[in-house]
């Protein structure tokens, strides 16, 4: 069961993307586009997300903190002795979203809990998502060049997660559900028919894949 909720999540991102404004016009002033490279647009919000959601987590629980430094918890939350991990991850430009860890650190704690929060280009649109108790079984091994840095299997990961803002896609359910209607309908051939027969094996095998609706969020008036 998450701790957090979606209101809290809904506080959070507001305060978030405020600052991200802030930041973004500051950028302007000095002739830089902080936009033009999202992964270091999403390094420099990352303490953002530790310090906005953990002022979040202490309006309803006692004892949180938030220590991004190496070896501590991004948020600790003290009465209820729970460590949460907090990532910022934007759509690569396949389309694809990944959903990292270290893994050395996870092997060590055995489990944790993690916040990944998915924001789109413009910082307007977001997808919040709670793991509670992940482990390496979550994850893939570590390949090589990845620095320790392994993704998630997200048909696994999935299981354990509370969506807090936007929404979670199953293309499985959903591609199932268009063949069932395919299947339904009369065939031209048996060959075309097989056809049909063939994807929906692969999408009854296949483990699931998802895809993510990302959704503003209502932003507290000064």
């Amino acid at each position: 069961m998450s701790y957090l909720t979606p209101d809290m999540a809904n506080d959070a991102i507001s305060r978030m993307k405020c600052f991200h404004d802030d930041i973004v016009s500051l950028y302007g002033e000095y002739g830089m586009d902080l936009l033009d490279n999202l992964g270091r647009r999403n390094i420099v919000m990352s303490q953002a997300q530790e310090k906005f959601f953990a002022g979040a987590l202490a309006e309803y629980y006692e004892g949180v903190q938030n220590d991004g430094r190496t070896g501590r918890a991004d948020i600790f939350i003290g009465s209820l002795n729970k460590e949460l991990e907090c990532k910022l991850t934007s759509k690569h430009k396949s389309g694809s979203i990944s959903f990292q860890t270290d893994r050395e650190t996870l092997a060590q704690k055995k489990k944790l809990d993690f916040l990944y929060v998915i924001a789109d280009p413009s910082f307007s649109k977001f997808a919040v998502l709670h793991f509670v108790g992940l482990t390496t079984d979550e994850f893939r091994p570590v390949s090589p060049g990845s620095r320790g840095k392994v993704g998630m299997y997200k048909h696994k990961g999935m299981k354990k997660c509370n969506m807090l803002h936007g929404g979670a896609i199953d293309i499985n359910e959903r591609e199932l559900a268009k063949i069932e209607k395919r299947l339904a309908e009369p065939f031209r051939s048996d060959a075309a028919q097989k056809k049909v027969q063939a994807r929906k094996e692969y999408w009854t095998t296949t483990p699931t894949r998802y895809s993510f609706t990302l959704e503003e969020v209502s932003v507290p008036s000064a």
